[in-house]
């Protein structure tokens, strides 16, 4: 859902290089305001909707509105703008709304009668001309949209499962990697003290390719599987479907 794939913006790095600099483009692009005058077209110079877009909200700047209104678009298939008008019915500040907090209410005749903004257990209803609404189409509902991340979400957690794998990999494997075997039971006194022992010696990074020292044991040599040496190249395949379900040329 939205929220997974919000979430998973920020858990897979290939996913966040990917979207923030689709997003910061389309925040770094000048937008022009023009009017049609017969068959031709005048640029605006000044106009209230510039001075809306320039400052959205006294809190969020052009920029920042725009790259979070793509990071939504990509991530979820759409965004939602929240127009908050003065006295006068005039536009004067537009708010992100988190697509997964919002809920288009269908109508037979004019397609959509509202919208339900849900906070914690709060709901707030909107009407249709208070909200701007725009999506990638989903061609299994035609009032919600559909972006790229829904389609690699499995790819996303492969990534994910494998970055952990990786880390822990590194941070938990005692080198070097086997198995101790001894010829008879050690005491629970006697077994804690070796494992403290080893694992002061010999686990993480730090300590790879020490040299061990065994009392009364055997040392069972373990080599790596054809499961740990495959994660590059899983990694860099997460990586291909990633970018290039976004669009982004390796």
């Amino acid at each position: 859902g939205a929220v997974g794939n919000m979430a998973a913006y920020g858990n897979v790095s290939w996913l966040f290089a990917s979207v923030s600099r689709i997003a910061q483009d389309v925040a770094a692009t000048n937008w022009r305001l023009y009017r049609g005058v017969g068959n031709e077209r005048r640029e605006v110079l000044s106009h209230p909707v510039l001075d809306l877009l320039a400052l959205p909200t006294p809190f969020t700047t052009r920029e920042e509105f725009i790259e979070g209104s793509q990071q939504h678009l990509d991530l979820c298939g759409e965004f939602f703008w929240l127009v908050i008008t003065n006295g006068a019915g005039r536009p004067v500040e537009l708010w992100p709304l988190r697509p997964d907090r919002v809920k288009p209410i269908p109508h037979p005749q004019d397609f959509i009668a509202g919208y339900i903004y849900k906070i914690g257990n709060d709901s707030v209803a909107l009407r249709p001309d208070q909200v701007i609404f725009t999506k990638m189409p989903s061609p299994l509902d035609p009032y919600r949209g559909m972006g790229p991340v829904g389609a690699m979400i499995y790819d996303l957690g492969n990534e994910k499962a494998a970055a952990q794998y990786q880390q822990s990999f590194f941070a938990n494997s005692a080198e070097p990697g086997g198995v101790i075997e001894f010829a008879s039971s050690l005491s629970e006194t006697a077994f804690d003290e070796f494992v403290s022992r080893w694992r002061r010696q010999h686990q993480g990074t730090g300590n790879a390719h020490r040299v061990a020292v065994i009392e009364n044991g055997k040392w069972v040599n373990r080599a790596f599987s054809q499961r740990d040496m495959q994660f590059h190249r899983l990694r860099m395949f997460s990586r291909d479907v990633i970018v290039g379900g976004l669009g982004i040329p390796q």
